[in-house]
């Protein structure tokens, strides 16, 4: 187990995963290899893969017999293990120890989600395509996942949206005006504009605007999108996806276009604009990827809407291209660190960067702390971590969380309470200095 632990964290950095189908392994003589449906790290020794992937399995089917339901998480020496059963198939996503069990556990609903939301069940996918084609799908979106967070993203399991603060109002509001009108089309119930894999404006559930985010590059013949606006039809999705994004006095108008249908695999826009249309068509002013059915023909939009929201979303992007700053502004981070999460709406604001110094690291690793102790009790609204180098400062309510570190500066401590502890005076930096980004904690 020490090797085959070793060997995956070489590998694979932070995490490895597997899916593993116990209905191919029954007998004694029969391998499991039979059972491994995709492995990653792709490179990690068979033999290995077999040894893993065994031990696991093994684990969830006894406590399956025993309790009547397999384990959420299984700890080795080295690794943490989320699980999630569904059938014969078990999903397995492991991560270092230092990665908190909530978190590990998110990122496996994160991944399980993607591929059930482009490609159905497993048990369906693996019967219809090839594994070629599979682990291709797999390793898409284990490289989204790896890409497109931070671990301050992978505590929260939030949103990568643009900062308000730095965009002017009237850009958003255009957005969302591109959106209400797509929304007047027939079929059509939500969208989402992005930029630069970033959410200008949606109208999806946060669940369902994260699997949207997925973008192919363009080294597999799509071209990797700018501004990019997806529009979901009522044909495109099962029901359950439809009550998301459709509230229930009109659930029952489009009952009748979803129900006959498989869930819908919204491909990747090969141009800046997409239209999720009945049967996966939609129009692309690039001219990329396969020729599909012309998207008026698909569903009676007049032409001069189309060609205006084409229109309206180049200038969006012209104009967000020109409004954005280049990078985060240094003074903002010189002294403090901080973090913002609206529950609402999944979405973090934070001036933490991606290259990070150890006193950085310490407050990623408080806030998840922090961040995980919100989730097991309920009832705290605040809470202060410390050891000898720094002191994180976090703070709730029903809607959102709020973490502030002072950079530079150790907390001093007489070892009694005492009202002149640096760490008293914490929560009145963090009140003042979150005003500055329309962070209001009092």
């Amino acid at each position: 187990t020490t090797t085959t632990t070793t060997t995956i964290i070489n590998s694979a950095g932070w995490r490895c995963f597997f899916l593993y189908d116990a209905s191919k392994v029954r007998g004694e003589g029969d391998p499991t290899r039979a059972g491994i449906c995709c492995f990653h790290p792709r490179q990690a020794p068979r033999d290995e893969q077999e040894l893993l992937c065994g031990q696991i399995a093994g684990v969830a089917r006894c406590a399956l017999e025993i309790s009547g339901s397999p384990p959420g998480l299984v700890r080795l020496r080295k690794l943490k293990f989320a699980l999630e059963a569904e059938g014969s198939y078990l999903w397995v996503l492991g991560c270092t120890a230092d990665l908190s069990d909530l978190s590990c556990r998110r990122l496996l609903e994160r991944l399980v989600g993607l591929f059930r939301f482009y490609n159905g069940p497993p048990s369906r996918a693996y019967a219809e395509r090839s594994q070629e084609d599979l682990d291709q799908e797999w390793e898409l979106y284990l490289s989204h996942l790896q890409q497109s967070s931070s671990d301050l993203h992978r505590a929260f399991n939030s949103l990568w949206a643009l900062d308000k603060s730095k965009v002017d109002p009237l850009l958003l509001l255009k957005a969302a005006l591109i959106l209400q009108s797509c929304q007047r089309s027939r079929h059509v119930l939500a969208g989402c504009i992005l930029y630069r894999g970033l959410v200008v404006s949606t109208q999806l559930p946060p669940e369902l605007t994260a699997r949207v985010l997925l973008q192919k590059g363009a080294e597999d013949g799509s071209v990797s999108c700018s501004c990019a606006s997806a529009l979901v039809s009522s044909a495109a999705f099962m029901e359950d996806v439809v009550r998301k994004v459709c509230p229930p006095p009109s659930l029952k108008a489009v009952r009748a276009a979803v129900q006959g249908g498989g869930p819908g695999r919204p491909p990747c826009p090969p141009g800046p604009f997409l239209w999720q249309a009945p049967g996966g068509s939609f129009p692309s002013r690039t001219g990329g990827g396969a020729s599909r059915k012309p998207f008026s023909r698909s569903l009676p939009l007049p032409h001069s809407q189309y060609h205006s929201s084409l229109a309206s979303l180049n200038g969006l992007e012209v104009h967000l291209a020109e409004t954005l700053p280049k990078g985060p502004l240094p003074s903002a981070r010189s002294t403090y660190n901080f973090a913002h999460y609206d529950a609402i709406q999944n979405i973090l604001t934070t001036n933490a960067l991606q290259a990070l110094s150890p006193e950085d690291q310490l407050f990623l690793q408080a806030t998840g702390l922090i961040h995980a102790t919100f989730e097991r009790l309920p009832t705290t609204s605040e809470l202060t971590l410390r050891n000898a180098s720094t002191a994180v400062y976090g703070c709730r309510n029903a809607v959102q969380e709020s973490y502030f570190q002072q950079r530079g500066s150790t907390p001093s401590n007489s070892g009694v309470p005492n009202p002149r502890d640096s760490i008293v005076s914490l929560p009145g930096k963090a009140r003042l200095k979150l005003l500055k980004h329309g962070v209001n904690l009092l």
